[in-house]
């Protein structure tokens, strides 16, 4: 009657609750396998694409996140000062969709596509695909000294004066002024030194954009600090009335 009762719904054996878990669990590690082929073989077969894709999300969201931050600090400064202070329109908006759009733009075009010719097919063409010291230190060299601060940087701050319809030579002002003053450069060089070490020493040539879009995370929202902080003291710099107070 026990067996009858099994045979006839009762509750599966252990052996069988055992064979249908490991089905399951084939399964969900079949379709995992699945989409990691996918993703692998997008990265593979459309380098550019993905390039974009990949970084001019991440920048958008990253622009996101530290305009989000900036704009707890004002407020919080704001509370603190009991409204005595002043501050521009620009700083204190919620969310500037331009700027955002900026982001993006620079994410997707500089960072995706233009690393992708840069990293995975001009700088083997000059230093060869050797992961050994010198051909890695060589390629970290001439991105940290010639490639972003010459090209990468400057890109930024031009792709933003044209959303903000500002000229070029502006544009590149506040690059300097940012190097200068809010040491643009030196916090470049101390997160992308190491970083760039593992890019061209560990990741796999055609996962490189994508490496770089997951670390650069963190610095967009550290350049876009920079740049809203630099617009501030270009502000406040712009406000000052004859008996030394701001305006």
């Amino acid at each position: 009657n026990a067996r009858a009762f099994h045979h006839c719904g009762g509750r599966p054996s252990l052996g069988r609750r055992r064979a249908l878990h490991q089905t399951h669990t084939s399964r969900v590690g079949a379709l995992n396998s699945s989409a990691l082929d996918a993703v692998d073989s997008f990265y593979r077969t459309m380098p550019l694409a993905s390039a974009f894709l990949t970084c001019g999300v991440k920048a958008s969201l990253a622009d996101t996140v530290a305009q989000t931050r900036t704009g707890l600090a004002i407020s919080s400064a704001l509370e603190e000062s009991d409204g005595s202070d002043t501050l521009s329109v620009e700083a204190t908006s919620p969310f500037d969709s331009r700027r955002n759009v900026a982001f993006l733009l620079y994410g997707g075009l500089y960072q995706g596509m233009a690393q992708e010719i840069i990293f995975n097919e001009g700088f083997p063409l000059v230093f060869g695909h050797g992961t050994d010291a010198v051909t890695v230190l060589s390629k970290v060299a001439c991105d940290s000294f010639l490639v972003t601060p010459l090209l990468c940087l400057p890109v930024a701050y031009v792709v933003k004066s044209v959303i903000f319809d500002y000229s070029i030579q502006e544009a590149l002002s506040r690059y300097v002024d940012d190097v200068i003053n809010n040491k643009l450069l030196i916090r470049y060089w101390s997160l992308w030194g190491p970083m760039q070490c593992l890019t061209f020493g560990v990741v796999p040539e055609h996962l490189r954009i994508a490496f770089i879009a997951a670390i650069s995370f963190i610095w967009v929202i550290i350049f876009s600090s920079i740049t809203a902080q630099g617009e501030r003291d270009r502000y406040d710099k712009q406000c000052q009335l004859e008996d030394g107070v701001s305006c």
